[in-house]
């Protein structure tokens, strides 16, 4: 990395706000933050509600209405919104029934929706680079690795996740899955495990986020690991890009990601990015990711309702798991 670059910090703070004044304080912290020059970053099923919005400028149900509402809130000049992190997931998708030519003009149908939706932010890419992006990736995984993932996704489907482990035997469930990972070439501490074994650990988010099915036809690992690539993909890569950008004086300070799925919202706050650092391979480029885990959230089994180890077995087994995925946890 480029000493002279200038570097990003993240800076966490606890604030004690009566309970009468709580939600003003939430209202204008929220005010506050649309002030800053933001790109953000669109997820499929955003993009759907807007497509099923415009038409008519109805809403279906409260869900909906939820979700465009959020979306009008952020339409500000100074603000971005990206297609690109949708994009990518659509591309790669390896259960699509599309052509070529049907995908571009999937996409083209995406593009319009957004551009028509929001009036004053801007759509950051531009149509020729969609085409041209939609063109040469389809059908291909920007991740080299991404055959590794969907193998351990569909070994981990084969476990029966999506049965609720008996705690005498969650740890040993997380032992065959880290050697099946280490088997396919894949670090223990990257997401798509850590996400694979917070289903063992009774994290309701991550089980919706992954969709575990006892007919492993019925299971789409392809829907599993685009989701959780947009905690490395967005909260990391694209958004660090766009912090250091604005840091050079770029027109954006920020970057956040979008989307109307509220458990995969909730996923994306139990990681905490620390550091991205970006290196010049042979054929490409190699990223090194640096993030916090927050255990309560991702492991609850292990927690009690104040947030702390379950006695002194709790704490042991939350110690042993660490190990084994090579991960040090925020408690």
């Amino acid at each position: 990395m480029d000493s002279n670059e200038p570097e990003v910090r993240q800076i966490t703070m606890r604030l004690s706000v009566p309970p009468d004044q709580a939600e003003a304080f939430g209202s204008a912290m929220r005010q506050w933050m649309l002030r800053v020059p933001t790109v953000y970053f669109l997820d499929i099923c955003a993009i759907s509600h807007i497509k099923d919005y415009l038409p008519t400028q109805t809403l279906k149900d409260e869900r909906h209405k939820e979700s465009i509402q959020a979306l009008q809130e952020l339409d500000l000049p100074h603000n971005g919104v990206s297609y690109l992190p949708a994009l990518m997931e659509k591309a790669s998708d390896q259960r699509s029934k599309f052509s070529v030519q049907e995908f571009i003009a999937e996409a083209r149908r995406d593009w319009v929706a957004m551009a028509a939706f929001f009036q004053s932010a801007p759509v950051i890419e531009p149509w020729d680079f969609v085409e041209a992006y939609a063109t040469d990736l389809f059908g291909a995984h920007p991740e080299e690795s991404a055959s590794a993932y969907l193998a351990f996704l569909q070994y981990a489907n084969d476990q029966r996740l999506h049965n609720r482990a008996a705690d005498g035997k969650r740890l040993n469930i997380a032992r065959v899955l880290c050697a099946k990972a280490q088997e396919l070439g894949i670090i223990t501490s990257h997401p798509v495990v850590l996400v694979t074994i917070a289903c063992v650990y009774g994290c309701e988010d991550a089980q919706r986020v992954m969709k575990f099915a006892g007919n492993p036809e019925k299971f789409n690992p392809g829907n599993a690991l685009g989701d959780v690539q947009a905690i490395s993909r967005i909260a990391g890569t694209m958004a660090s890009l766009i912090q250091r950008d604005g840091a050079r004086g770029g027109p954006f300070k920020n970057g956040k990601f979008v989307t109307a799925d509220s458990p995969l919202h909730n996923m994306l706050r139990y990681f905490t990015v620390q550091s991205v650092s970006t290196t010049d391979v042979p054929d490409g480029t190699e990223q090194q990711i640096a993030m916090s885990v927050s255990a309560p959230s991702l492991y609850p089994d292990l927690f009690d309702a104040d947030g702390e180890p379950k006695g002194e077995k709790g704490r042991a087994e939350l110690s042993q798991l660490s190990d084994l995925l090579g991960v040090e946890f925020s408690v």
